[in-house]
């Protein structure tokens, strides 16, 4: 389902206005102020009394909330319900006539899912994942609820792990995010001080959890256990699938199968790949870290060497530039600059460029090849006799079966110490027929004996050898 086949077309037109920023925090507003009641309905009263209260800290001045800017807003009750009127135009509340006759202000569900998620950006919250997996965790080994286990187990353990891969995302994300924001134009003092600030908001927090009291290895396997034995337990799988099949309202319980199949590997594999998400917050970490401390320890550099110096100069220099706005680097530069340096806009390449100029080489026609190269027929006939020789004399699979199968056509089994021994060449090939002798593809099999037997000054422990079929 499309997003806008649930909100209206116009549902975010007011946070895009020149009031954006009213209307979220009067959003918010109602929002907070349904937490005591049994639902998003209050009376409109109430609303209005509490918008007008936030209208009423806020410096005095007209709001014009119509397109055309024909009606102006001067005291804060009718701020109020200007607002709420837009409101409910954009699809975020609407009104409901009590049985007391009394006007209610309800808050519509996908309104109010959408708040619940500005408050949580807003309050950048953290993340509690020990409690996350820990709670994965307690769902799996809860006996009772594999009566219907997709009710009970699957769903909930499915939407935790999205959850926390999402926690564990956001977080790889934002350690650049506020790295950057902590260094980004700050002088040495303020680096050295915003550290302090990532290690209690960021370090301490979040990335320090993960690494000690928050460690997922602590209930993983068990984790793992469970998942794999709900999707190889017939039982089991069978009743989550029929539950699956009854919740989702999905057509047949093949497809459920098919579904909650796929819920269960991806649970697996994401709990598998944590190590990896783990170490690129790792990586990241250490990076961002290094690349503040390089950026403070640059500009804590004051010393009279040459890297003290050319901080210097740079510095001067952009205290330079940005003094004037209107300067260009096209621009000559003043005296003073061009006496420390020799900058002058480059827009091509000559023969005083420091560039070095590749040096072009002439492509030349490949020689015709001459009619002797290569082998002649006679050359290549030679050529391949000596191969096929060499092919029938190697100690192969095949060479050493067809041997065997020479040397045991009158009898079934025969002794080593029968074989041709004449030659040391003889003697390798012995040493081959024992070796295949062990492996199932050969045609035969050996049998150690314990005699030690001497053949032409060969000695050697005897074995039988016994054809096969």
């Amino acid at each position: 389902m499309h997003l806008f086949q649930i909100v209206p077309e116009n549902f975010f037109k007011p946070l895009a206005g020149k009031y954006k920023s009213t209307y979220i925090d009067c959003l918010v507003l109602i929002y907070n102020t349904y937490k005591t009641e049994l639902s998003f309905g209050i009376d409109r009263e109430v609303i209005v009394s509490a918008l007008e209260d936030y209208f009423n800290q806020l410096p005095a001045a007209d709001l014009v909330f119509d397109e055309d800017e024909n009606e102006v807003f001067h005291d804060s009750r009718a701020k109020a319900n200007a607002i709420l009127r837009s409101l409910k135009d954009s699809g975020w509340i609407d009104f409901e006539v009590a049985h007391d006759f009394r006007t209610r202000v309800n808050l519509l569900d996908y309104a109010a899912t959408m708040i619940e998620s500005f408050n949580k950006m807003i309050r950048n919250e953290e993340m509690e994942y020990q409690s996350l997996v820990s709670q994965i965790h307690a769902t799996l080994l809860n006996r009772d609820g594999y009566i219907k286990p997709y009710e009970y187990i699957i769903k909930r353990v499915h939407e935790n792990t999205e959850e926390l891969m999402a926690g564990f995302k956001k977080l790889n994300t934002s350690i650049r995010k506020h790295i950057e924001t902590i260094t980004s134009d700050k002088s040495a003092a303020e680096i050295v001080q915003n550290f302090f600030v990532y290690h209690k908001d960021i370090g301490s927090k979040a990335y320090h959890r993960i690494k000690t009291s928050d460690n997922i290895s602590h209930f993983r396997v068990s984790i793992l256990e469970q998942l794999s034995f709900i999707l190889n337990d017939e039982a089991v799988f069978r009743r989550a699938a029929e539950g699956c099949l009854e919740i989702e309202q999905l057509p047949d319980l093949f497809e459920a199968e098919k579904i909650l199949r796929s819920m269960i590997l991806s649970m697996i594999s994401a709990f598998r790949n944590l190590d990896e998400i783990i170490a690129e917050i790792d990586y990241k970490h250490a990076r961002y870290i290094g690349s503040a401390v390089a950026r403070a320890k640059f500009l804590l550099t004051n010393t009279t060497n040459a890297e003290g110096k050319i901080n210097r100069i740079l510095a001067w220099l952009a205290a330079e530039l940005n003094a004037e706005t209107s300067v260009d680097l096209d621009d000559e530069s003043s005296d003073e600059v061009m006496a420390i340096f020799n900058i002058f806009p480059q827009h091509f390449l000559d023969n005083e460029s420091l560039h070095v100029v590749p040096i072009s080489r002439k492509m030349a026609l490949p020689e015709v090849l001459g009619e002797t190269l290569g082998l002649s027929e006679e050359e290549r006939l030679i050529r391949k006799l000596g191969l096929q020789e060499q092919n029938r004399h190697r100690f192969s699979y095949k060479n050493i079966n067809s041997f065997i199968a020479d040397q045991t056509q009158e009898s079934r089994t025969i002794l080593a110490s029968s074989l041709p021994l004449q030659s040391r060449r003889d003697l390798i090939r012995l040493i081959f027929v024992n070796l295949y002798g062990h492996d199932r593809r050969s045609d035969y099999r050996v049998i150690p004996q314990d005699q030690m037997v001497t053949v032409n000054q060969f000695r050697f422990k005897d074995f039988l050898i016994e054809r096969n079929g």
